[in-house]
Formats: C-alpha cells, structure tokens, sequence
C-alpha cells in the first residue's frame, strides 16, 4: 500500500536535514536517520521529531550535553535507552520543535540486528518489543548520514527470517477461556471487561506482525500497520472499533469472531504451528450451577 506523506512529515524531514549536521560533524558519528511518524509519512500536528544516531563509540551523557550546548537547543534532558540501557534518549527543543534523539554504538546495533534475524528475539521491556523496534526503525528509517551503515542493516533485515515468524506465534497463543469474557459481559464488569479486551487486541496485533513478517514497531499508530498488513481478518481496523465503541456485547462477540478469524489465519499461512491446545483452551466453557428446581 502506498502512502502519501504528510505535510507534518515532509515538514519535519526537512527540519532534520538542518538539525542533523550540527551532531554529524563529529567525528565519532557514523550514521544518523529520521525513524517514526516522520519516516513514515504520517506525521500530525502533534508529532515530535525522532532522530537516530549511531556512534563508533557510544559518548558520555556529558559528551552528549557538551554537544547539545554547543548546537544551542533549549530544554536539553536525557536517560538510558531501554530496558538494558545499552544506549542514551536525548530529548530537547530545536528551532521550536521538540526532537526525541536516540544514541547508539555501532557494535551495539550490528548486536540487535543480530538478536532478531538470527536468534529470533521476541524479549520485551513492558509493552515493548525494544529489538524489534529499533530493528523497524532501521528498515523504515530516512537516512540523513552514513548511507552505506544503514543501508547494510536493511539489507541484513530483509527478508524477515521464518523463525521469527514462528516465535512471535509460539509466543502468544496464550488465549485464555473466552467464556470468561462472556461471564464479564453478563455482569457489566466494564473495567475487567475491557482491561482484558486491550489485552486480547494486543495479542491479535502480535500475531498478525509475526504472520506479516513486520518487525513489531510497538503499539502507536495502529491504523496505519493494520493497513500495511496483507493478511488479517477483513475489516480489521472497523472492527476493532466496534470492539471498544459497541455495547459491551456486541463488542465482546466481534472480539470473539476476531480471534477466531486469526487462529484461522495463522493455520492457513503458518500450519507448522499445532494450534489444537490453543483452540481447545480458548473454547473451554466454565462451570455453571443452577438453582435447583423446587416444586
């Protein structure tokens, strides 16, 4: 599917080719790219500028702040990157837009890239799949600086390796009985209710990353990867609308046929995956106690 870019993005892309210049002329940069909504294409009003670096040697926070002094941003702040904090997140205001710069060692990188396509990496911090992110943000990512680096990672990133197919799968067909949504529905338990729902939702989009062969790029933008995707349940997107926006049992039944589209979806283009325990589990109905009937 093809995008147009935003007018937001083509803004942005612009302002990085200024901003980036000021950080490349030191010497220790190796590469430098735009990644997110700005890549893209999809920017609004209120997006931020993501900036990647890519160091021989990952600098100092000092280093870094001496830097940021140096170009004259405002609002200069920065914390580790990640839960294994191999790298730094800078954030800052330039010429009136805040930038979110993130700061990596080259071996560190080539390490990453290495995790998902040959070890198959599916390891998250929270919600996120950090590997895999950055692994998307290369492949997608506008280059600024140090053409050949970046575009070596790509070609080391296509083709999306089977195996992590198959990981991310294996990985989350943990459904539990669906029975317990109907119960919750019955009740009008709206917050469990619908807690679970955004649980069983970023399930379904874990599944269908690994079934489209894209690197989990995280949670934001939901429209545009559903759009993306080849393969998934018709209507998706609507659908997930419905999901949240219908009465609690209509939305608790469009979930239910959703999940089960999906199951149907990874059998079709995955059937080396044995999904028998999965559905047997997910359809599991929870025992009922009537009173008993008194003459």
């Amino acid at each position: 599917m093809i995008f147009n870019m935003s007018e937001h993005s083509v803004w942005r892309i612009s302002l990085a080719h200024k901003i980036a210049p000021a950080f490349t002329a030191n010497s220790k940069v190796a590469a430098c790219f735009v990644f997110g909504s700005a890549a893209l294409g999809i920017s609004d009003r209120y997006s931020d500028l993501e900036l990647a670096f890519i160091w021989s040697q990952l600098p100092s926070a000092e280093e870094l702040q001496a830097t940021a002094q140096k170009v004259g941003v405002k609002g200069w702040e920065i914390e580790p990157y990640g839960e294994a904090k191999q790298g730094w997140l800078a954030q800052f205001y330039l010429y009136g837009m805040k930038v979110e710069a993130a700061h990596w060692a080259r071996d560190t990188m080539d390490n990453i890239i290495m995790d998902v396509i040959e070890r198959y990496d599916v390891s998250q911090n929270g919600l996120v799949f950090e590997k895999q992110a950055i692994a998307s943000h290369i492949q997608r990512g506008v280059i600024l600086y140090g053409e050949d680096i970046i575009k070596h990672w790509q070609t080391q990133l296509s083709p999306y390796p089977e195996e992590l197919a198959i990981a991310m799968i294996q990985k989350h067909l943990k459904f539990r009985p669906f029975d317990g949504q109907q119960i919750l529905t019955e009740r009008l338990e709206i917050p469990m209710l619908y807690e679970n729902k955004c649980t069983i939702v970023r399930w379904l989009l874990n599944l269908l990353f690994g079934l489209n062969r894209i690197y989990h790029p995280g949670f934001k933008w939901t429209r545009y990867w559903v759009e993306v995707m080849s393969i998934k349940p018709p209507e998706f997107f609507a659908r997930l609308e419905r999901v949240f926006q219908s009465d609690a049992a209509s939305g608790t039944h469009e979930l239910r046929q959703l999940v089960e589209e999906t199951f149907d979806l990874v059998e079709q283009h995955l059937p080396q995956v044995d999904l028998k325990p999965q559905r047997q589990t997910f359809n599991r109905l929870n025992p009922k106690w009537n009173l008993p009937v008194t003459d």
